[in-house]
């Protein structure tokens, strides 16, 4: 049971790697749809390859209109329920997808171009990386899929939440420094990532902050060496007492104070939860100022 689970672990950090290699293979615009006949003037069948996607249509209330998705455990509740079309990147199910006579199909890059020599109508995204091209995004799905007004609403609530977070802690006198760890030790967010702004965001320091990629591996050594004052860890990460008994860890200020959190996986995703996130984010850096 015990080899089942590490060889779990080690694809599942595989998947994760290979997701996160991908995005620094992209850029971050957000392209137009340029056939005349795509999208459809009126879409009743929706396929949504990507999980950002997929949490997006159903936060603009088409999930009805829904007929498939691609598996992940990102996906938003009820979202099991629908044909699973495979796995984005390279491993979709293309007989399922055709079979399903979508309208339009919303994907990766990296899995538009088979998508379009099917003949399908194809919206894909790119790597979203800060909050104003997640706002972007919602707007430009609500517009293909008739949901303009839910989408004009979601952004602005984005946009009204970030602005109240950044009032809360405008008077703050010091900023905590921020190690953030990802599926394995060191594996972390650079400046570039959505994770860099929303810790900048909540009134904290990036550990990370002068590396030059978005998803940098740091050393031990340069973590311990750093000494942050707060560690978040991701959801599939380490647990928390793991983290606590790694050698040369003891004397880091985030264990000795007990400041170690568990982030879910959709704080730092590309979707409007991700403002849950930054509210969570800066609830741990500055509690003081939201417990008046």
């Amino acid at each position: 049971m015990e080899t089942k689970k590490k060889w779990l672990g080690m694809v599942f950090l595989i998947g994760i790697s290979f997701f996160f290699s991908h995005l620094l293979s992209l850029h971050s615009e957000i392209p137009e749809i340029k056939n005349e006949n795509c999208p459809p003037k009126k879409i009743e069948r929706i396929i949504s390859a990507s999980s950002i996607s997929t949490q997006i249509l159903y936060d603009l209330g088409v999930e009805d209109k829904i007929v498939g998705v691609s598996k992940s455990s990102l996906n938003p509740p009820g979202a099991e329920k629908k044909v699973q079309i495979g796995r984005s990147f390279g491993h979709l199910n293309i007989e399922t997808i055709l079979s399903l006579q979508p309208d339009i199909v919303f994907c990766w890059k990296g899995d538009a171009s088979i998508l379009k020599e099917k003949g399908l109508c194809v919206f894909f995204h790119k790597g979203t990386c800060d909050i104003k091209k997640i706002i972007e995004l919602v707007k430009e799905v609500g517009k293909i899929v008739g949901k303009e007004k839910r989408a004009e609403e979601i952004a602005e609530n984005m946009e009204m939440r970030v602005k109240e977070i950044v009032e809360r802690i405008k008077n703050i006198k010091k900023k905590p420094l921020v190690y953030f760890e990802g599926y394995s030790i060191g594996s972390t967010r650079g400046p570039g990532s959505l994770t860099h702004e929303l810790i900048t965001l909540a009134g904290g320091e990036n550990l990370a902050k002068d590396t030059k990629t978005p998803f940098p591996l740091l050393s031990q050594e340069y973590i311990i060496a750093k000494n942050p004052d707060i560690i978040i860890v991701e959801e599939y990460g380490a647990k928390i007492e793991d983290i606590k008994r790694r050698p040369g860890w003891q004397n880091i200020k985030a264990i000795k104070n007990n400041k170690i959190y568990k982030s879910r996986i959709y704080f730092t995703n590309y979707t409007p939860r991700c403002i849950e996130g930054l509210e969570q984010f800066a609830r741990w850096f500055h509690p003081e100022v939201f417990e008046k």
